[in-house]
């Protein structure tokens, strides 16, 4: 009775622990991925920028806010490369010349997808500049990933944890036995 008790409560403990802890991610091989990436722009997510003096403007920040000089900001309408320029020591970009439509602007490993609206026609949320934030913000969904050495401790502690419990449970099954027949025979 005991035993399937502490059984029970080793799996509740299991079970939650499994909900606590964070799923290990799956690390494909180089070279050895048969996926294709698809990059589709979508216009909901994109950031409506207006035109000033038909200038496309934005800045390069980090994730503190610095700005960031001499980045090369790389401006793509579609697959076709608009213009190539460098952020200045106050982190501003300029592309002159840029015809109201969507584009994607990329500094790094970091892109936005922005609506380039001409003075006249831009909707009242449309920003003066775009901006890019290098580093913390260009990871999506779960932050950080689980080490894996970091996972088997913590299974080895969970192992460990249980293989004591049941120890314990039958070295006390057995001590109360030899309690019984202590008293039986007196």
């Amino acid at each position: 009775m005991k035993t399937t008790t502490l059984i029970r409560g080793a799996a509740l403990s299991l079970a939650a622990m499994g909900m606590l802890v964070p799923q290990a991610p799956v690390f494909a091989q180089p070279g050895k991925s048969t996926a294709t990436i698809v990059a589709k722009s979508d216009a909901k997510l994109a950031a409506d920028v207006v035109l000033l003096n038909g200038a496309f403007t934005g800045r390069v920040v980090d994730h503190t806010g610095t700005a960031l000089k001499n980045r090369e900001v790389v401006v793509k309408q579609g697959d076709k490369v608009v213009a190539k320029t460098v952020t200045n020591e106050k982190g501003v970009f300029s592309v002159e010349n840029v015809r109201p439509g969507n584009y994607t602007a990329s500094a790094g490993n970091t892109q936005g997808t922005f609506r380039v609206w001409n003075e006249k026609a831009a909707p009242p949320v449309a920003k003066g500049h775009a901006l890019l934030v290098m580093g913390e913000n260009g990871a999506r969904g779960q932050f950080g990933a689980v080490d894996p050495t970091l996972l088997l401790l913590t299974a080895a502690v969970i192992a460990s944890v249980i293989i004591s419990a049941i120890t314990l449970d039958k070295v006390n099954s057995v001590d109360d036995k030899v309690d019984q027949l202590g008293n039986t025979a007196n």
